[in-house]
């Protein structure tokens, strides 16, 4: 990849990944409640089946869902009612004393997220018809593009867990606590409708 379409390539792929959606959007609100450490587990889920993804669309299997588009709308409406559920969580968790640890999110709810945003199957597949070059198309060129974009996704993500762990100095005490669950189901539930109007 030359360096005028590596900045290309970046300018593409950073607005997108850095953009707020339900993966961004859930790390922040986990990180604001249980900090950084404890919100790693549920990065690393997320990124786990998007490299999945990733693969998979430049192996031309994810073809089958764009063949099929219902597939797509399918996964729409579970990615939404998957945050719904979690919308759910963070408000039952403003009505408890403790907080911190009510709103257990991992690996696997990571990972569930992830396999359910829709929006994220269209990533690989822009960068791939866009900036694979189908006269030099290589191994080596689709390794690189593959490990490009999941190393700008885990940057994107940790600097959503940083932020949201930033934050959780303003929910220290126990109104703020209880609000902080308010707020971030209120957002999350927000992006589920947004997933299923659009």
């Amino acid at each position: 990849m030359t360096a005028q379409l590596a900045i290309a390539w970046f300018l593409t792929f950073f607005p997108i990944t850095i953009s707020p959606g339900p993966a961004n959007l859930l790390l922040s609100s986990t990180a604001a409640q249980v900090g950084t450490r404890r919100t790693l587990p549920l990065m690393w889920g997320i990124v786990a089946v998007f490299a999945l993804q990733i693969a998979v669309i430049g192996l031309g299997i994810g073809q089958i869902v764009f063949r099929y588009p219902q597939l797509f709308t399918v996964f729409q409406i579970l990615g939404a009612a998957y945050l719904f559920y979690l919308a759910y969580q963070f408000f039952r968790s403003s009505d408890l004393k403790q907080t911190a640890g009510d709103v257990k999110l991992g690996f696997r709810e990571g990972a569930v997220l992830q396999f359910f945003n829709a929006k994220a199957l269209t990533v690989p597949l822009i960068m791939y018809t866009q900036f694979l070059d189908p006269a030099t198309s290589s191994q080596t060129q689709m390794v690189v593009l593959t490990v490009a974009l999941a190393g700008l996704i885990m940057g994107s993500l940790l600097a959503w867990v940083v932020g949201g762990s930033l934050l959780q100095r303003l929910f220290q005490s126990e109104y703020g606590r209880r609000w902080q669950g308010k707020i971030f189901g209120v957002l999350l539930a927000s992006v589920a409708l947004w997933i299923l109007l659009r």
